[in-house]
């Protein structure tokens, strides 16, 4: 079992803090802890050796791998969504299609985007949700009295 006492403390960081430098945002480390015990510290633990956590690079501009690495983020991504960006993006690239068809669907939403198309169909010319009835409402009947212009008179 390790022991902090005798064989060092382990830096790990706790808190972080950025700077806005000359308009780009640094980060610098405000408060470092130890992954064995709950000390902490404003500087390294001394003694850590290999365990301890440097964000420096290891020379002044350096742009090789493990200098890249040391300044990895991690971050959930589209965990915290409740639809995923790849999912939202064919959704709205439906919607793009439909409008660029000249139809105007009621949301951007697949199903109401598949009930303008229909609509449109039975219809004969672009649904248009504004100026009329709902698109899941659209049968032969109602398209007759669309069609006709009874809805556009005042």
């Amino acid at each position: 079992m390790y022991d902090c006492k005798k064989d060092g403390h382990i830096t790990k960081v706790v808190t972080w803090q950025y700077k806005k430098v000359k308009g780009d945002v640094k980060s610098t480390v405000s408060l470092y802890g130890c992954t064995k015990c709950d000390k902490t510290s404003k500087t390294i633990f001394p003694g850590a050796g290999a365990y301890a956590i440097v964000r420096e690079p290891c020379e002044p501009d350096c742009y090789c791998f493990a200098c890249k690495v040391k300044t990895i983020q991690m971050n959930a991504g589209d965990a915290t969504r409740d639809i995923p960006d790849k999912k939202w993006r064919h959704k709205l690239d439906n919607y793009k299609k439909a409008r660029a068809d000249g139809i105007q669907p009621g949301g951007t939403s697949e199903a109401h985007v598949e009930a303008a198309y229909k609509a449109s169909e039975t219809l004969g010319k672009a649904y248009q949700a504004e100026t009329m009835p709902k698109a899941h409402k659209i049968n032969k009947r109602i398209a007759e009295v669309v069609n006709s212009g009874i809805l556009n008179k005042e």
